[in-house]
C-alpha cells in the first residue's frame, strides 16, 4: 500500500515538474513575429507510390471504390509474384 502511494506522489510530482517548466518556458519565449504573416501555403500533394496515385484518384473521384480495390488487388498479387514471402524452415 505504501508503495502505491509513494507511486502515485512520485507519478504527480513529475507530472506536476514537465508542466511546470512548460509554462515558464512559454512565458520566457519571445514573440512570434511571424505570427502575424500570412500562413505558408501548402505545395500540392504529390504522389511517390502507385498505392498514393491510386488514393489520390480515389478521393478525387476519377476512379470509383470497386476501381481502387480491383487495382490495389492487382498490385498486391504483382507484388506477391515479385516479393514472395519466405518462411523459415523449423530445424
Amino acid at each position: 500500500m505504501i508503495f502505491l502511494v509513494l507511486l502515485a506522489v512520485t507519478l504527480v510530482a513529475m507530472v506536476g515538474v514537465t508542466v511546470w517548466s512548460a509554462v515558464a518556458d512559454m512565458r520566457s519565449a519571445p514573440p512570434d513575429e511571424a505570427a502575424d504573416a500570412a500562413p505558408p501555403v501548402p505545395a500540392p500533394f504529390e504522389p511517390e507510390t502507385l498505392e498514393g496515385v491510386l488514393a489520390r484518384q480515389l478521393l478525387d473521384g476519377e476512379i470509383t471504390g470497386a476501381q481502387y480495390r480491383h487495382e490495389v488487388q492487382r498490385l498486391a498479387e504483382r507484388d506477391a509474384d515479385r516479393h514472395p514471402l519466405s518462411l523459415p524452415y523449423p530445424e
